[in-house]
């Protein structure tokens, strides 16, 4: 339980403020406002909205092509329960919600912007899904697009797609890592490559993403982390 530890957290934080501050990468506003909450809190929650990241050069394979210009905009919402950790999902209210907002011209940010939205799911329906339902799963679409003119493109809500669950830490690595381009933002590597981010992501892997994977262990015992639950694809 160390891991979902206050204090920690706090420590985590602080230090990868000051790791990604040296860049110009976003806003991280929220951020910082949560960290100054942090101290007052009981447990281990958070509600973060519009952590923003920018970029400023086109995002290879991007439709349409003239796309030049991106707003990133993550919401992550974590709290937990009071369940056995070691046979029980931790997590018990999620959200991770990824709007993406893009432009035509660096210099057009007041016109309308092509929309895209992503978010990682947590099933919590005790109901026999209708489609394959993975307990974690990236998910395209949301409230983000309501409304919008769709032109010729068709939206699904399937498929679901299986993933681990993310917090604003793996969530910012997983944003540099899929959205940065490394040959055009050298700071990707350099910011992977530091000491004290590496450890702040392994800590943040240890919380979320090691019990996740257990579940791929023959000897698993967990009661939520099955493969049946994680992967609904896989028959044994």
């Amino acid at each position: 339980m160390d891991n979902w530890n206050l204090r920690n957290l706090r420590q985590d934080l602080s230090k990868f403020l000051e790791l990604v501050s040296e860049y110009q990468i976003g806003d991280f506003n929220s951020l910082y406002n949560f960290l100054g909450k942090i101290d007052s809190l009981n447990s281990f929650e958070y509600e973060i909205k519009e952590i923003v990241f920018n970029l400023n050069k086109r995002i290879s394979g991007t439709v349409p092509e003239t796309l030049n210009k991106y707003k990133l905009s993550l919401d992550n919402t974590i709290s937990l329960n009071k369940k056995d950790v070691a046979l029980n999902d931790i997590v018990e209210n999620y959200l991770f919600e990824l709007n993406i907002d893009s432009y035509a011209s660096t210099d057009d940010e007041d016109g309308e912007p092509y929309k895209n939205c992503w978010h990682l799911d947590k099933h919590i329906d005790s109901s026999e899904p209708k489609y394959t339902h993975p307990t974690y799963h990236f998910h395209f679409g949301g409230e983000y697009l309501e409304g919008i003119d769709t032109g010729g493109l068709s939206i699904f809500s399937s498929p679901r797609l299986p993933h681990p669950p993310m917090d604003v830490f793996l969530g910012f690595h997983f944003i540099i890592s899929n959205f940065y381009s490394s040959k055009d933002y050298p700071f990707v590597n350099e910011l992977k490559g530091n000491y004290d981010y590496q450890q702040i992501i392994k800590r943040a892997q240890e919380r979320l993403w090691s019990p996740y994977f257990k579940a791929f262990d023959s000897k698993n015992t967990h009661q939520d982390f099955t493969m049946s639950n994680l992967f609904p694809l896989y028959i044994s």
